[in-house]
């Protein structure tokens, strides 16, 4: 973690132990290194993941799109953009896999 924010282990260790305070710069890094939101990073609410995530918009259209079809539900497109959405949000939010997220939500509408 250390070496991804160009600081060193101790310095770190300090960030971690709130010795010192967390620099705006080592906060940003931090955040765009491991898909942190900066909210929960500085202030420990909000959800922990970045929904604007490409990958993790990419795994929840696959996990919506494969549970939809594997429950044969045949939804307008405009109705999957925001369960896509919803998965995205939830999976960043709780840190649940998008895959659980949208098995959970399509156990709703059964």
């Amino acid at each position: 973690m250390a070496a991804s924010i160009d600081v060193s282990d101790r310095t770190y260790k300090y960030y971690e132990q709130e010795k010192r305070e967390l620099p705006a710069l080592a906060a940003v890094k931090i955040s765009e290194a491991f898909n942190i939101t900066l909210e929960w990073l500085l202030t420990g609410k909000g959800g922990i993941h970045k929904t604007d995530d490409p990958e993790l918009s990419e795994q929840c259209s696959m996990a919506v799109l494969s549970e939809a079809q594997a429950r044969q539900a045949e939804l307008p497109i405009g109705k999957l953009a925001k369960v896509i959405g919803f998965v995205a949000a939830q999976a960043a939010q709780t840190g649940e896999t998008p895959e659980t997220v949208a098995k959970k939500y399509f156990d709703t509408l059964e």
